[in-house]
């Protein structure tokens, strides 16, 4: 059950971001904004919340806190926070954020539908398939069995959706959309071009990536374009080094990375 309410995690992190996104959009600050959103009903976005909370009342930056906020966060989210404070984009980073963990919150819901009658036929099974011991009397033996299997079942169960959970964001169709989205954000913000491609690295959440590009130093990154810098990168398939062409010769990131980001989130791989 507790592995159950660990999967609403997505849900209740999207509300979260939606409700910060519509405060700041309707010309809140940020200590407004996260003192009308209200106590949270998860523990652990209130426990961000309220950390966001008393940190801006103390006058901090949202990427102080992010950065100090320890297991709060999830290495994407402070990313793309960091980013959108930075480009003053911010009200886009929370529509992307909210839009991320409501799309692995739909990935779940999906999952819990296709595990329930597995899931059922395995818990029949664990009674079923040792009857025999029950029946040439070894009763002891079959007890002991039964409650193995119980145990495996119930635990085998949660680890398996929580496992999927944590995949979700690492799938390299999703950290090549963060990063296509991200550069794009940072880039057309005016950021120096190493700024922005470091940033776009961090929020891709990917360790893969980021070693990449911390591996380069700052001339290098500033000299080459963006299809040399990420022709050897890991997760770079064709069509993003493609799009990066585009970007580089149009300086249109709009229609190359931006629409490249959406077709990605939408399930193209």
């Amino acid at each position: 059950m507790s592995a159950y309410r660990a999967l609403d995690d997505g849900r209740h992190r999207a509300e979260f971001y939606r409700m910060w996104r519509t405060a700041v959009h309707a010309g809140f600050t940020n200590e407004n904004a996260l003192k009308t959103i209200g106590k949270r009903q998860a523990a652990h976005v209130e426990e961000m919340r309220d950390w966001l909370l008393h940190g801006a009342r103390r006058g901090q930056r949202v990427t102080d806190l992010v950065r100090t906020g320890g297991k709060r966060f999830e290495p994407m989210e402070r990313a793309i926070l960091v980013l959108g404070e930075e480009t003053g984009t911010f009200e886009e980073s929370l529509q992307l954020l909210a839009d991320f963990y409501h799309a692995k919150h739909r990935l779940i819901l999906w999952i819990k539908k296709q595990m329930a009658y597995p899931m059922f036929t395995a818990l029949c099974m664990v009674f079923i398939a040792p009857f025999p011991l029950l029946y040439f009397g070894q009763t002891g033996a079959y007890i002991g069995v039964v409650a193995t299997g119980c145990i495996a079942w119930v635990t085998s169960g949660g680890a398996f959706l929580v496992a999927v959970a944590q995949r979700y964001g690492a799938k390299p169709a999703m950290v090549r959309a963060r990063f296509a989205r991200a550069l794009a954000t940072g880039i057309e913000a005016g950021l120096p071009l190493p700024r922005a491609i470091r940033l776009a690295a961090e929020a891709a959440a990917d360790p893969q990536l980021s070693a990449f590009v911390n591996a380069m130093d700052e001339h290098k990154l500033a000299a080459g374009t963006l299809q040399e810098t990420f022709s050897g990168a890991p997760h770079m398939t064709a069509d993003v080094i493609g799009a990066l062409a585009v970007a580089d010769r149009t300086g249109d990131f709009t229609t190359t990375l931006r629409k490249l980001a959406e077709l990605y989130e939408d399930g193209f791989r």
